[in-house]
């Protein structure tokens, strides 16, 4: 992807820590913005990047956000805080927010056996299958090999097909040794949340998320993004230049690459993130579930 989205997060304050001194101060904060134009600038003319998106959130308030370049390469439509942007596996922190949501609320555990809330899935081995808990899948430790099942999805296959294929792959390492991604185990330990509700994956971010943080133009289905007039297409290099070539359906692995949204949007993510699930004075996330998805969990090299 070459329309680029970056995010600056600074400090956040809570309730708790309000009268806390900040480890940034303003005045470093502002310094810092009045140097992101330059740097943005400097950034597109050596890339040739079409377009990026900052923003800046401090102690709870959102103190910049700016949308540069364009949205298409060789076309006009600016950037802005409100283009739609394809957040590829931005989304696994923004699906294990709505992971936390069901946490707090005593749905489920991170430590939740998988084949408890899916009793049909299945590791390459009896055993890894019996002990293989939520927090496995997604800190990337279930000795599924790296990004297994990608290439599957690339063929096109659909999401059931690919998890239930995931049972003949054979482990890269012993359980829980070793760290390997893989946006298929990512997306089976978020499903397990959507089973323990009785509803879809997308159906649930938007109702434990993106609804009650008023995420308006943030989307778990390709099919919002794709519908979206203000949205930032992706490009590839083709003969030195960037230009927007591929599609990138990515419905089959929603929970870890397939969420779309705005600057606007993000920034409120961005603030219950901080604020330890806390957003304009309302507790919309548990503050220890919260944690526990900022937490080290598995140590890679």
């Amino acid at each position: 992807a070459c329309v680029a989205l970056l995010v600056l997060v600074g400090g956040a304050t809570s309730t708790a820590r309000a009268q806390a001194p900040p480890v940034v101060t303003r005045a470093q904060v502002q310094k810092a913005i009045a140097e992101i134009d330059k740097l943005t600038d400097a950034t597109l003319a050596s890339t040739g990047v079409p377009g990026i998106a900052v923003a800046v959130v401090y102690r709870n308030e959102v103190v910049f956000i700016q949308g540069y370049g364009v949205r298409e390469a060789g076309k006009p439509g600016a950037i802005d805080a409100d283009t739609v942007f394809q957040l590829a596996s931005v989304s696994k922190p923004i699906s294990s927010t709505v992971l936390a949501v069901l946490v707090g609320q005593g749905v489920i555990d991170w430590d939740d056996r998988v084949i408890d809330h899916d009793p049909g899935f299945r590791l390459y081995d009896a055993a890894s299958t019996r002990e293989l808990r939520l927090r496995d899948l997604l800190c990337h430790r279930s000795s599924l090999p790296d990004h297994c099942g990608d290439l599957l999805e690339d063929m096109g296959y659909d999401r059931t097909t690919i998890l239930h294929r995931l049972r003949y792959q054979p482990p890269a390492s012993s359980f829980r040794t070793a760290y390997a991604y893989t946006n298929f185990g990512y997306t089976e330990a978020a499903l397990c949340g959507a089973k323990a509700v009785g509803q879809t994956w997308e159906d649930v971010a938007q109702e434990k998320l993106y609804g009650p943080l008023g995420m308006t133009s943030t989307s778990s289905r390709f099919a919002d993004y794709e519908n979206a007039a203000n949205r930032a297409l992706l490009h590839v290099k083709v003969d030195g230049k960037w230009t927007p070539k591929y599609t990138r359906l990515p419905d089959a692995q929603a929970p870890a690459g397939g969420v779309s949204s705005t600057l606007n949007d993000l920034t409120r993510w961005m603030r219950v993130s901080l604020d330890e699930g806390s957003f304009e004075g309302k507790q919309l996330v548990d503050a220890d579930a919260l944690a526990e998805t900022h937490s080290p969990q598995i140590v890679t090299n």
